[in-house]
């Protein structure tokens, strides 16, 4: 259940967010899920894809589905781990970077919690919320 304190701090937080950037949300058709998503890249990353789909509490073949549309999206980037060969590692593009700014763990993580608390149809009324936000301050 997302507590009112919660709800004030999500609300301050995006409106920060989409505010400083609003050319790069205007255009956004992004889900809050992979908003979480790369929030989560962005704070951990490089990281694999296991440890995303651990983060989020997916399945590892959605979090794949997912990562592979923000890679197509020029949003997320893949890189084999010089280390180990078999593994990928994510990262965010610059263009995210610009897009959400700079995030520490701790916020990526009450991020996820606050959102991951929303039922479907509030997180969808809110993606709305801030794109319709973001392609006003464009204007």
């Amino acid at each position: 259940m997302v507590t009112a304190e919660d709800a004030r701090w999500l609300a301050g937080y995006l409106r920060k967010m989409v505010s400083s950037r609003p050319a790069a949300w205007a255009g956004s058709e992004l889900t809050l899920s992979q908003l979480i998503a790369l929030h989560i890249i962005s704070a951990r990353s490089p990281m694999t894809l296991i440890a995303l789909s651990e983060a989020l509490g997916t399945r590892p073949p959605a979090t794949c589905a997912m990562v592979n549309r923000l890679t197509q999206a020029g949003l997320v980037r893949r890189t084999t781990d010089p280390n180990d060969l078999r593994r990928v590692l994510l990262a965010v593009t610059n263009t995210t970077a610009q897009m959400i700014g700079k995030i520490d763990p701790d916020t990526a993580r009450r991020l996820q919690a606050v959102l991951s608390s929303m039922g479907s149809a509030a997180q969808r009324v809110l993606t709305e919320v801030l794109k319709d936000t973001a392609r006003r301050l464009t204007h």
